[in-house]
């Protein structure tokens, strides 16, 4: 029988800075779809456990991802939330400007005669990468490739082709809970029975707290009858076109390490981004990913499955809050992992390896 984690590292804040240090400042994190900014001047910005990306579709229409930090004296450049910019950055403080591409163009009552040589002072960039309409940002200096770290999961769906899906709904929660206790409940079932009795009356496998079959099939066979999950185990969503016919009758599930989740059904694509903004609190990204051509048809939003998977959202962050709370306890030292847990041990492993102890 293994242990858990010890409940302090889910509420210390010292552990939460070295997390943001060696975890989400070290790794390839996602940032949204591409397709959220389409046009050449669109931006949005982030923040990232505290440090403000600024993502902009350029004039060649390439994303880059720049800190959103002037080089004059350090303002923001642009606010929170998303819009299009005109053409060029400018700072709101002192007017230095900016291309789309980041180099530095105007500064006003200060010439290149003073001492001020503009192409030394382009923004601060980002490497930026795009894996099947996902762009992911990696704030370490010299970043292995986001291939390296995707592994397998990043080619095992193609046949899925995530990338000309389309977001059909982003809904955002939020969350009292700290980040891992999430990780950790979708990495295991034996809470189905009791918070998700909607999900288990179509899945049976998950009645008996099980992720994965007798046979040791890694996916979630959809039983008979069962083509996605809603309430009734069906929709008027057609299946991808491109899936094989095991895809038609199952649901496959991966994480994105360290906080990234991805659902694979016949359907529809879905995908969680976590965002932790303190040992506390946590904010959730749900987006839903439909074939164009279905979120064209009017007989056929998704909203059915929109409105299942909402429910059990919700039903799993109410448990991840109560479970942070307890996690408080002075008598809560650690919990324990039985062999059913194996998916929570293996995420603390590399948890703990990334994280150094």
């Amino acid at each position: 029988m293994q242990r858990t984690l010890p409940g302090r590292d889910f509420h210390d804040p010292a552990v939460f800075e070295i997390e943001r240090e060696r975890l989400f400042y070290r790794r390839w994190i996602c940032m949204g779809r591409a397709e959220e900014l389409p046009n050449p001047g669109d931006f949005v910005t982030r923040d990232l456990l505290g440090e403000s990306v600024l993502l902009v579709r350029d004039r060649g229409k390439r994303l880059r991802a720049f800190y959103n930090v002037c080089r004059h004296r350090g303002s923001r450049l642009c606010g929170p939330g998303h819009g299009t910019l005109p053409g060029v950055i400018q700072c709101p403080y002192h007017a230095w400007t900016y291309t789309l591409e980041g180099d530095l163009v105007g500064t006003p009552n200060v010439t290149e005669l003073e001492g001020v040589d503009r192409a030394e002072y382009p923004l601060y960039g980002i490497p930026l990468e795009v894996w099947e309409g996902f762009f992911f940002v990696n704030l370490s200096p010299s970043p292995e490739p986001l291939a390296r770290q995707l592994g397998t999961d990043g080619t095992a769906y193609a046949r899925y082709c995530v990338g000309d899906l389309r977001l059909a709904r982003l809904k955002t929660y939020e969350c009292r809970a700290n980040w891992k206790i999430i990780v950790e409940n979708f990495n295991e079932c034996l809470h189905c029975p009791t918070v998700h009795p909607e999900l288990c009356e179509i899945m049976p496998l998950y009645q008996r707290g099980r992720v994965v079959e007798d046979d040791g099939f890694l996916g979630n066979r959809l039983p008979e009858g069962v083509s996605t999950w809603t309430r009734t185990g069906q929709s008027r969503v057609p299946a991808f076109p491109e899936i094989t016919e095991e895809d038609r009758h199952t649901y496959w599930g991966f994480v994105v390490f360290p906080n990234m989740f991805v659902n694979l059904l016949p359907n529809v694509v879905t995908y969680e981004i976590l965002w932790p903004e303190t040992p506390d609190r946590t904010r959730v990204d749900y987006g839903f990913l439909f074939r164009p051509e279905a979120i064209a048809a009017p007989d056929c939003d998704g909203g059915d499955i929109i409105e299942f998977r909402d429910l059990v959202v919700r039903q799993d962050l109410a448990v991840c809050e109560r479970a942070h709370e307890g996690t408080r306890s002075r008598a809560y030292a650690h919990g324990i992992l039985p062999p059913e847990d194996d998916a929570v041990y293996a995420f603390e492993q590399q948890y703990l390896r990334e994280r150094g102890g």
